[in-house]
């Protein structure tokens, strides 16, 4: 019975944070955007920067991209800055992004540690990112999972049947230009 007792006590003790943790996240959601909450949601009119704030620097176009992105090999990554015009954004929470690339390609956009997201109502708008660019190659499930996403419909998923090699970007931060 004394084990019983104790153990309430022991879970509160267990919960409870030492205060430097506390403080050591405040300090790390300080630099970061806030995700969208019951408040309301984000909207390209409204927000401008979501994760971590940075400096524009050697900004690379989306053409200069899509040269960097042939140069480079399955497993090979780059720290870069691109920008481009939003192509498509996750439907249900913004939670990735594709820019647009010369010759009918993109760049799909995640975002680092799933830590922030972009308003849904991005597409068609102009958006500077900052991270690490690689290609990689995507299975077949999580193709059709970006598809019902992006609000494919299950005829246009059903057609996806094979692998593909796609130009990845896990940005740290981006900015809204437009």
């Amino acid at each position: 019975m004394k084990k019983l007792f104790l153990l309430p006590i022991l879970l509160i003790f267990m919960s409870c944070a030492p205060k430097d943790s506390q403080q050591e996240n405040t300090l790390e959601s300080e630099n970061t955007t806030p995700t969208p909450n019951e408040e309301g949601e984000l909207s390209i009119k409204t927000d401008v920067q979501f994760g971590e704030e940075f400096e524009s620097a050697e900004v690379k176009s989306d053409s200069e991209m899509l040269a960097i992105y042939e140069g480079l090999s399955p497993g090979d990554s780059i720290q870069v800055q691109f920008q481009s015009e939003v192509q498509g954004v996750c439907a249900k929470k913004g939670c990735w992004m594709t820019l647009e690339l010369p010759e009918e390609k993109n760049a799909h956009i995640t975002f680092k540690g799933y830590g922030f997201f972009v308003p849904k109502d991005s597409k068609g708008h102009r958006m500077v990112v900052d991270g690490v660019a690689f290609i990689e190659q995507t299975d077949v499930e999580t193709l059709r999972h970006y598809a019902e996403d992006a609000g494919k419909t299950p005829q246009e998923i059903s057609k996806i049947t094979e692998p593909q090699l796609n130009f990845r970007f896990i940005a740290n931060g981006a900015k809204a230009l437009d």
